[in-house]
């Protein structure tokens, strides 16, 4: 019977709601008190190790969503996000209505699908030049991929029109498109070169380079598309949407001789295309840049850093746990503030990332799920994934930022975490588990993690209602900074509601 009333007391508990003020309590109404005499609730504040421990990469499929363009901040650095993308005929031995001689080009051009969306300034142009990806790269779904953002293709000539950048001012790329037989909404257009058109109108034929994919593709390797050094934002790109397509457009006349026709063919990426999103990370100059462990590694840090994958990552550990007396945890949760520069004007444009927490396992040098805490659950499709099924889920694991007023009065708001690792700290006190550090990322597509409980890595993210997995972000878009253990004011803390028991 004394551990039913252990379970039940647990289970009420972990339904209770932190009231917070500016000093982090917790208001227990009566309501919430367990009914057993003589349960004392207490809530105090830990202080935790902390420090900014190294970067994560990412893997990212044709099937997800890419980023391309600049970004710079004062904090973080300099982001250059490339993409590298395949493309072919619709089909096997492809080819124009008529010869080559019968063909004149009108003009070619690149169509990327974006999301719709501007991460960072929408005002100041971007720019982006196209070039051939080289002949020697080992780029292709049989070589290795999906492949990770610190791949790095090379490029042979450039293919932007006249050889020079096509400037985009993100705002505008969500805007209408009217052209030739093509009508619709976000897409972002780079014309490329008239020689390069002609090379695929006139020089390809349907025998030979346009036989099959296998042989397009030895022929062509692909699109590189690199940004300017210009701007502020990055850009969603569908490289599986409908609209990423290679257009041609092109005159032909009749081969009854009766006329000339206007019309356009599309090479689009297809199950044979492969892609990359490269995501150069600067850190020179920056605050970052002094903040990497370096010498003494058991010295919190009064900032730690945070950015969606590819980026930057933490590292905590709980050493006070060690004298915290046997006793039952109603909760227990990391509570992190958001601080932004203000100077860096440029860096504070991007929004915050949605946060995760997980074990690190020294000897398997592996990611772990924090049983309880995050369950595992298997959609129709045979995928597991770590446990929410909506956003109300992310919210009650704490990896989703929410404003509030600062509570120090020097902003108007600021962003606030609280990871949950209620039964995390149970389990040290009671010796099921050992404290290990635990590391406070940001996952992104392809993004995995070691379940302990099923002896097997899943996948993170969050599912639709079509049952396929949404990464808790998408590519360098979202970076925050946060107050570390060693500050001052609202530093990282470990928050614990608990009843002291007998042992």
């Amino acid at each position: 019977m004394k551990h039913k009333k252990i379970w039940i007391i647990a289970a009420l508990a972990l339904g209770i709601v932190a009231a917070c003020t500016k000093d982090i309590t917790t208001t227990l109404g009566k309501d919430f008190i367990p009914p057993i005499d003589g349960v004392h609730v207490k809530d105090t504040i830990l202080d935790v190790f902390g420090k900014t421990w190294g970067d994560d990469s990412a893997s990212i499929p044709i099937t997800s969503l890419n980023v391309l363009g600049n970004t710079v901040s004062s904090v973080f650095g300099h982001t250059q996000a490339t993409i590298n993308v395949q493309m072919q005929p619709a089909i096997d031995s492809f080819s124009f209505p008529v010869a080559s001689d019968s063909l004149s080009l009108d003009s070619v051009v690149l169509v990327l699908t974006t999301g719709g969306g501007v991460y960072g300034d929408s005002t100041q142009p971007l720019g982006f030049r196209v070039y051939e990806i080289d002949q020697s790269a080992q780029i292709g779904v049989e070589n290795n991929y999906p492949y990770r953002t610190t791949t790095a293709f090379a490029h042979a000539g450039e293919l932007t029109y006249n050889n020079a950048p096509v400037s985009i001012l993100p705002s505008t790329t969500n805007d209408s498109v009217k052209v030739f037989k093509d009508t619709t909404s976000n897409q972002l257009r780079i014309r490329l070169n008239n020689d390069f058109g002609n090379k695929l109108l006139k020089d390809y034929t349907f025998n030979h380079e346009y036989q099959t994919d296998s042989t397009f593709l030895e022929a062509f390797k692909g699109f590189q598309i690199v940004p300017e050094n210009t701007g502020n934002a990055l850009l969603p790109i569908i490289l599986s949407g409908t609209n990423t397509k290679l257009a041609i457009y092109y005159t032909y006349i009749n081969r009854d001789g009766t006329g000339k026709d206007t019309t356009v063919a599309y090479f689009r990426p297809s199950a044979n295309s492969a892609s990359s999103n490269y995501i150069q990370k600067d850190r020179t100059g920056s605050q970052l840049e002094g903040n990497f462990p370096q010498g003494d590694t058991t010295v919190s840090d009064p900032y730690l850093y945070f950015e969606a994958e590819p980026g930057i990552y933490s590292r905590i550990k709980l050493p006070d746990l060690s004298n915290f007396p046997a006793s039952l945890i109603y909760k227990a949760e990391l509570i992190v503030h958001s601080d932004d520069d203000p100077a860096d004007l440029t860096g504070n444009l991007i929004d915050p990332p949605n946060l995760f927490v997980a074990a690190y396992d020294y000897a398997n040098k592996r990611r772990e799920l924090l049983t309880g805490d995050v369950s595992a659950t298997t959609l129709s499709t045979g995928l597991s994934y770590y446990y929410a099924t909506d956003a109300s889920s992310i919210t009650s694991l704490g990896s989703y930022p929410y404003k509030i007023p600062d509570p120090d009065k020097v902003v108007d708001s600021v962003y606030r975490y609280q990871l949950n690792i209620t039964h995390y700290v149970q389990n040290i006190l009671l010796g099921k588990t050992v404290n290990k550090p635990l590391d406070i990322y940001c996952p992104g597509t392809g993004d995995s993690i070691y379940a302990p409980n099923l002896g097997q890595f899943i996948s993170i993210g969050t599912s639709t209602s079509g049952g396929s997995l949404l990464p808790l972000n998408y590519p360098s878009i979202g970076h925050v900074r946060v107050k570390g253990p060693t500050n001052s004011t609202r530093k990282l803390q470990l928050h614990i509601v608990y009843s002291q028991v007998k042992e």
